[in-house]
């Protein structure tokens, strides 16, 4: 399959998907996109790839003279975001590396444009420094994050290397189709930080 349009916000049920590998929601995942930033040609990572939806998202968005890096240690996630990539066409330009996200970026010497961070990690802080290391001037880090904690790890890690910081808190509400009528159901709060590299 393909996704015809040029907007982002490709429906969750078109993704593959298993029980316990995580997947950012369609909404949200429309907002990371946007608040990365990216153009055609851009390199980004997206660190945590759980079903690959952010990383297919980021392929259609840098286009096939882009390369995006989609790096998650559970080998489940690896193989899933890898068939969610054979089934939006986005294989090229994607290269999904299976392992730990710090013992891939000790190894890792591309410059990138921007990445995403999925989640919580006991590790947040050293993958936001080492991710610093390699994203030009400009470019921005966005993670989302449903506890109050990983969100602070975020903005605190990010202030700490002098980036400039947005926090926003997303509440969303899906329709559900009763007999009577349409039943707002609240999904998560989540939170989505965004640092930009000065």
């Amino acid at each position: 399959m393909s996704w015809p349009f040029v907007t982002f916000g490709i429906p969750d049920e078109e993704f593959l998907r298993v029980e316990d590998v995580p997947m950012t929601k369609e909404e949200i995942r429309v907002l990371v996109i946007s608040k990365l930033r990216l153009r055609r040609g851009n390199r980004v990572m997206d660190v945590g790839c759980g079903t690959g939806s952010v990383a297919v998202e980021m392929a259609l968005a840098v286009g096939p003279e882009g390369r995006v890096y989609a790096v998650d240690r559970d080998p489940k996630a690896v193989e899933l975001t890898t068939r969610n990539l054979e089934r939006f066409g986005v294989t090229d330009r994607v290269q999904v590396i299976s392992g730990d996200a710090l013992e891939v970026l000790k190894g890792f010497n591309e410059e990138l444009d921007g990445a995403f961070i999925g989640g919580g990690s006991d590790e947040l802080e050293e993958i936001i420094r080492s991710l610093d290391k390699m994203l030009r001037r400009g470019a921005r880090i966005v993670g989302d994050a449903i506890q109050l904690e990983t969100a602070n790890k975020l903005v605190k890690s990010l202030e700490s290397l002098g980036y400039k910081v947005e926090v926003e808190l997303i509440s969303i509400s899906k329709g559900r189709r009763t007999s009577t009528g349409y039943a707002m159901i609240a999904r998560n709060p989540i939170f989505i930080i965004v640092g930009e590299k000065k």
